[in-house]
């Protein structure tokens, strides 16, 4: 069934929204667990907050280049797949290494999301309002890092760590099942020829 543009930049919005409530959620929690149940301090809360920006922005330009050999969508899905999986990991109960390889796969998710569906809304706009498009689409990133502590720390105070978890992996997984949906207009070019990162006047 054919959709709307407008209907399939809402749709990346959700997912790009679901995958960053994912990260915002567990912002406020990780430093009540890292001293909690895992008796760490204040270095290991930093590097365990820390340790998903490495990946994320190394994932960024890999994301952009399987988003341009393969299309929009299934880099989305995979992004969004990480995320959840992340999630779940937060479950082993691996100590510490566990926590941080669970950050690891979340900012290799993220950075796919965000960087695959950045371009996702550019190819699904008219050329004269894709600026406007890309700063709509923000909206869903910092949406996204606003409303998940919140919604972590209710979660964590109305119930447990694995509630947070839990919503964690729930969250991305759903914004993936919806990317299966949204159509894709990008159409990879297939060519032998070098191609100049920049183009040149």
């Amino acid at each position: 069934m054919r959709r709307s543009p407008l209907a399939a930049f809402a749709g990346v919005f959700v997912v790009t929204l679901l995958s960053l409530v994912a990260v915002g959620a567990v912002l406020p929690v990780l430093p009540h667990y890292v001293r909690g149940p895992l008796g760490s301090g204040n270095f290991a809360v930093g590097l365990v907050i820390g340790a998903f920006a490495f990946t994320a922005l190394a994932c960024r330009p890999l994301a952009g280049h399987f988003s341009d050999l393969r299309g929009r969508r299934p880099v989305v899905v995979v992004g969004s797949l990480l995320a959840a999986a992340a999630g779940v990991l937060y479950f082993v109960p691996a100590g510490l290494p566990g926590l941080l390889l669970a950050r690891l796969v979340l900012g290799a998710g993220e950075g796919m999301v965000f960087t695959a569906g950045a371009t996702w809304v550019v190819d699904l706009a008219p050329p004269d309002r894709r600026a406007r498009v890309i700063g709509l689409y923000g909206l869903a990133v910092w949406s996204g890092l606003s409303l998940g502590p919140p919604i972590g720390d209710a979660l964590l105070r109305a119930s447990s760590f694995d509630a947070v978890w839990a919503f964690t992996a729930i969250a991305p997984f759903v914004g993936a099942l919806v990317a299966l949906r949204i159509p894709d207009p990008f159409r990879p070019v297939h060519t032998k020829e070098r191609r100049q990162l920049v183009a040149r006047e």
